[in-house]
């Protein structure tokens, strides 16, 4: 039951395997202990890694070139270390960023959050009182990526299941985000706290994650992503007219005879109102029964490490990400 009820995905199943040799534990070990002066060498190394896992390019000798990045994925990592600000950090963290949906957009948008004895965000799972949750419910921690429980069947948990639930939750609170993955640091200063919100989903369709992509303010193009946490995730990638594009970001399978979203020229007006001011950002929404859901703010999708595939995009691809290398020389 539990494993039906809670998803888990591979990354933090290895994580959470005490005496595993996973090499995300101890590069997130490593990324705690550096210095500022480290940063650019353990991202050399982390890409690296990625490209041989992934087998993106033969023969693996991808190293980034921070002086002078010109690629994509060379300028996502240097925007990781050189193109932080407040609002990143503000509009990161899942539950402060509903503020500024609420007056950007309007709380219309937004997710219902699920209130327990007054309270809508909570700093320790034992404030949380199962009894009080309706049947079906989705728990976030605000500080980070994945980390979901999903709950479509309360009455079906057991006291045990329950104090599972909540010792995995304070394990979540204990991470640093910003080490997790590669060196995210808008995530740094997130107050690791608690939301519930109500369990959405679109019927026997499954729902849809609808993502686009905004350079400098400006959307290019976006990904419509399905089983988000399954076997079956798949990730399609079309321009702004909805023409499915020659590339991939990332190495997840595609999937075809998907219907243009009569909701689409909406969703790109929404992504220009949150976009603005932002070298890059992923806003990502859903739609359920004809209505748009706001999902998240993402600055560093896939941590930068979704590349172009074909690699043959990744110069291309570079062009749309405007970056003040000047930034660089002040940090």
């Amino acid at each position: 039951m539990m494993k039906e009820l809670i998803k888990k995905t591979k990354l933090y199943a290895a994580f959470y395997k005490v005496k595993t040799k996973s090499y995300l534990r101890k590069s997130y070990l490593r990324a705690k202990k550096l210095k500022d002066g480290e940063y650019e060498s353990y991202l050399i190394e982390r890409t690296y890694e990625f490209f041989k896992k992934y087998d993106y390019s033969r023969p693996f000798a991808y190293r980034i070139n921070f002086e002078n990045p010109t690629s994509f994925t060379e300028k996502m990592q240097w925007i990781k270390l050189y193109d932080q600000n407040k609002k990143k950090t503000l509009y990161t963290d899942k539950y402060e960023v509903r503020k500024h949906i609420a007056k950007v957009l309007g709380e219309e948008y937004l997710i219902p959050l699920i209130r327990v004895n007054g309270k809508d965000v909570f700093q320790n799972p034992k404030e949380i009182d199962f009894s009080k949750l309706p049947n079906k419910f989705v728990i976030k921690c605000t500080h980070g990526s994945h980390m979901n429980i999903i709950v479509k069947d309360k009455n079906s948990l057991t006291k045990s299941e329950i104090t599972r639930i909540k010792r995995k939750l304070n394990k979540w609170l204990k991470i640093d985000y910003s080490c997790f993955v590669g060196l995210e640091l808008q995530y740094r200063d997130i107050k690791p706290r608690i939301i519930i919100e109500k369990y959405m989903d679109d019927g026997n369709r499954g729902l849809c994650d609808y993502k686009i992509f905004c350079f400098s303010g400006e959307p290019k193009f976006l990904s419509l992503n399905f089983d988000r946490g399954t076997d079956k995730y798949t990730e399609t990638y079309f321009d702004l007219d909805f023409s499915p594009l020659n590339f991939v970001l990332g190495n997840h399978p595609t999937k075809k005879d998907i219907i243009k979203p009569k909701e689409l020229s909406e969703l790109i007006k929404l992504s220009e109102k949150l976009a603005e001011d932002f070298t890059i950002v992923r806003t990502d929404f859903y739609i359920i029964d004809g209505r748009i859901y706001f999902g998240e703010l993402t600055f560093s999708p896939g941590s930068g490490f979704d590349f172009p595939n074909p690699i043959t995009f990744d110069k291309p691809l570079g062009k749309l990400l405007r970056i003040n290398k000047d930034k660089r020389k002040i940090n």
